[in-house]
């Protein structure tokens, strides 16, 4: 558990539905994910175990490293590319 900093009751309430608002996000980036890689294996593009693991949803680039210091090549924000999560 997290020292709660001397908190208020409100400011603790605060970051708990943020922590509860953030991962239904990432939840649901998770199922765009899944729902994108299977459009490109039904379209014929094998994006599968032993392919680059930072792909873009968006084009065929594989240059993004998955560090939010790392620009991608194709001009697509992190949240485009698998891994980002």
């Amino acid at each position: 558990m997290q020292p709660d900093y001397d908190l208020t009751d409100d400011q603790k309430k605060a970051f708990e539905e943020n922590r509860a608002d953030f991962a239904e996000l990432k939840k649901q980036m998770l199922g765009f994910a899944e729902a994108a890689n299977s459009r490109l294996a039904a379209s014929g593009l094998h994006r599968g175990p032993g392919t680059h693991p930072h792909h873009c949803f968006l084009c065929p680039c594989t240059e993004f490293r998955g560090l939010p210091d790392d620009n991608c090549p194709c001009g697509h924000q992190m949240t485009s590319h698998e891994g980002y999560l």
